[in-house]
């Protein structure tokens, strides 16, 4: 691919597939709507766009650019406490996504568009069933993209992710508490019997790579994908592995926290993308990184 779009080129998966392509020669026009002054810095060379507030700018930005591919990852995932909050939401999750579309419907060659999803937009037998407003707005923004691909014959894919780890991950996730945590900490935790599907970061990548390829070769007959891990495990299981592993010395406390109340128990998996399987093994990757923290955490003591 020589040009393409990445939306969400400021988080944690979008800045890591910007790194990607651009080590590949790609030309990549990295749209974000806050500060990128830390893509200047991580992703040099990207083409920046800000589109803070004005997600309709993207249809024209399309129309000029002519990708060959759009990468959707922009996302707002908090639950709003106010109506600004709301919109931001809306803009971030629907109207963004709506205006590539528009935009990629009126290029001279349709681009590929892999957008993606969440395994929260599904039931566990597949049925849709939005668990927060979150998924509600990434299920209603599906909607708009089938009906762009069936109207406007744009070849599109939608991946759905589950839980992500990197090591340059500065999201405050469950991992990223627990490894930099002091060893003999009280760790509260929910009884931890969820199963989940941790993958790296890496192979999320490859995933986005390997659809766009396979949409350009008109390989991919389905709709939705999913990047899942090979052996999910319950939650309990996982982080009581990870405490003996990287040797972090948590007292946990399992079952001191409820469970929230739109908690996934057992993740919708559906088809795999062709041709793409998980490499990184995660839990060696987090005991590498929390050893690598607990070094830091001991530098900065002396």
């Amino acid at each position: 691919m020589r040009r393409v779009i990445v939306t969400g080129a400021n988080g944690f998966m979008g800045l890591a597939l910007t790194r990607r392509l651009l080590a590949e020669g790609t030309t990549v026009h990295a749209f974000t709507g806050r500060s990128h002054d830390s893509l200047e810095r991580e992703a040099p060379g990207a083409e920046i766009h800000s589109l803070h507030g004005q997600p309709l700018e993207a249809a024209e930005l399309v129309r000029q650019i002519e990708p060959e591919a759009i990468f959707h990852l922009a996302t707002v995932v908090a639950e709003p406490r106010d109506a600004s909050g709301l919109g931001a939401l809306l803009e971030a999750n629907i109207s963004l996504g709506a205006s590539l579309l528009q935009g990629a419907s009126q290029c001279r060659k349709s681009p590929v568009f892999v957008n993606a999803g969440s395994y929260w937009q599904f039931d566990a037998d597949g049925s849709r069933l939005p668990n927060t407003l979150y998924a509600a707005t990434k299920q209603a923004f599906d909607e708009l993209l089938q009906y762009y691909r069936r109207k406007y014959r744009i070849p599109a894919a939608t991946l759905i992710l589950y839980d992500t780890f990197g090591e340059t991950d500065t999201r405050q996730k469950l991992w990223r508490r627990l490894l930099t945590s002091s060893a003999g900490t009280d760790f509260a935790l929910s009884p931890g019997e969820q199963r989940i599907h941790l993958v790296h970061v890496d192979d999320v990548v490859d995933a986005f790579v390997k659809a766009a390829s396979l949409l350009h070769e008109e390989k991919l007959e389905g709709t939705h994908y999913s990047v899942h891990s090979l052996h999910p495990l319950p939650l309990r299981e996982l982080v009581e592995s990870l405490n003996a592993a990287a040797g972090l010395q948590l007292n946990l406390k399992w079952g001191a926290l409820p469970y929230p109340a739109d908690q996934k128990f057992e993740p919708y998996v559906g088809e795999a993308l062709p041709g793409w399987s998980p490499r990184v093994d995660v839990l060696d990757a987090m005991v590498r990184y929390g050893r690598n923290a607990a070094m830091l955490q001991e530098e900065k003591a002396r």
